[in-house]
């Protein structure tokens, strides 16, 4: 189901009167009052302060504090992300954020080492509405090795500096503008951790 603002009251199928838009409408037929809310979605910055080499790769270790990413778009392998995704009914927002990225990077972690350092609503794709909350995890506290899972089409540890200067690459840009900054991820996720 797409969460877009109502057009039509969904008890009668009346027509829909602005009260506090969009967030509240009312039915001119029934009255009764229908209500678009956000989206509340996990998303999680990883963080290793080094000494990481790719999965497989017998490249030397990188240095400085990087952030785990996934690519989730085959069509622009050069557009990366933090795991996580929506939180599903029942489900605390942690406990989404450690489901998320177990099935998107097949890494485990329990929902108790993770730090909430950030969180928002805003517009992502015109009139969808999200709520996001960032939550900080050490590589040192997460299980497994990095590998790309069903979701995702590439999974791999940057650093800032890697990312700025990697021909293309680049952050999902279509978020509240912290958010395209590597930068802003390390710093507020590591923060979070260190008052832990």
């Amino acid at each position: 189901m797409p969460n877009t603002p109502p057009d039509y009251c969904p008890d009668c199928g009346g027509p829909l009167e602005a009260v506090d838009p969009p967030a509240v409408q009312r039915c001119g037929d029934c009255g009764e009052y229908e209500f678009f809310n956000p989206i509340p979605t996990a998303r999680l910055a990883v963080l290793d302060s080094g000494g990481r080499s790719p999965p497989g790769s017998a490249a030397k270790p990188q240095d400085g504090e990087g952030v785990l990413l996934v690519n989730v778009d085959a069509s622009d392998r050069d557009l990366w992300g933090t795991p996580g995704g929506m939180v599903e009914a029942g489900e605390d927002p942690d406990e989404a954020g450690a489901r998320e990225l177990q099935e998107e990077t097949t890494l485990t972690v329990d929902p108790d080492d993770l730090a909430l350092f950030d969180a928002r609503t805003f517009a992502k794709f015109g009139d969808v509405q999200k709520t996001y909350l960032c939550y900080a995890a050490d590589y040192a506290d997460v299980s497994g090795t990095p590998e790309a899972d069903d979701e995702v089409v590439d999974v791999r540890f940057w650093t800032a500096e890697e990312l700025a200067s990697a021909d293309g690459h680049r952050l999902l840009t279509s978020w509240p503008e912290a958010y395209s900054d590597l930068e802003w991820w390390i710093d507020e996720g590591r923060a979070a951790l260190d008052a832990r």
